[in-house]
């Protein structure tokens, strides 16, 4: 049976673009960043947002894994632009390029990728708010996502993200002990024999 929770579907000196100059400098000489997170993912037809809690993983070689820990263990990996996303309990993987529907996994790969997030989106605002930038960013070309506002600290490490789609949803991400670092990961996921594969 195909059971496939996307959770993705729903899918800084400041003058306008100057904080994602100066965040991708800084991640030059970052080899891997890691954080936990929460997610609140908002639908116009649910009366209470989607709740996910997980853990995040981003080398230079643009590899991503995502591990949700909540409500159900899911593993999201991205190995530049091949995904596999593996629901142990299912026993079920699904095998997929990377598209526009995962949009969030481009702006995670872009964070430290040699183009940066400039590759990605315009600037639309940048404000100081005490101990925090805040930026509005518009996608670059067409998308079904709308904008996306990113949350610095002083910093330049991730607090939240806020991404809106063009449907309506809105799913907003909170990072924790979120960590840039110049030690390389190795990451890889281990996929049983007896899991059924899917190519969507």
């Amino acid at each position: 049976m195909f059971k496939f929770v996307a959770f993705f579907l729903i899918v800084f000196s400041f003058s306008f673009g100057g904080v994602l100059d100066d965040l991708q400098e800084k991640l030059k000489d970052v080899s891997s960043i890691q954080a936990d997170f929460f997610q609140r993912t908002y639908m116009p037809d649910l009366e209470q947002p989607e709740e996910f809690k997980g853990k995040i993983f981003i080398t230079k070689d643009q590899k991503i894994k995502i591990i949700y820990e909540k409500p159900i263990k899911q593993i999201y990996f991205l190995d530049k632009d091949q995904l596999t996303i593996y629901t142990p309990e299912d026993k079920q993987v699904i095998k997929s390029n990377l598209t526009d529907q995962f949009f969030l996994l481009r702006i995670f790969r872009a964070f430290i990728s040699e183009e940066g997030l400039k590759s990605l989106f315009n600037v639309e605002k940048e404000v100081s708010k005490g101990d925090f930038i805040d930026l509005i960013l518009r996608v670059k070309g067409k998308s079904r996502i709308k904008k996306v506002e990113l949350i610095l600290k002083k910093n330049l490490t991730v607090d939240q993200m806020i991404v809106w789609d063009k449907e309506g949803n809105r799913m907003e991400i909170s990072f924790y002990d979120f960590k840039y670092s110049k030690k390389p990961l190795k990451l890889y996921i281990n996929i049983p024999k007896d899991v059924e594969i899917i190519y969507y």
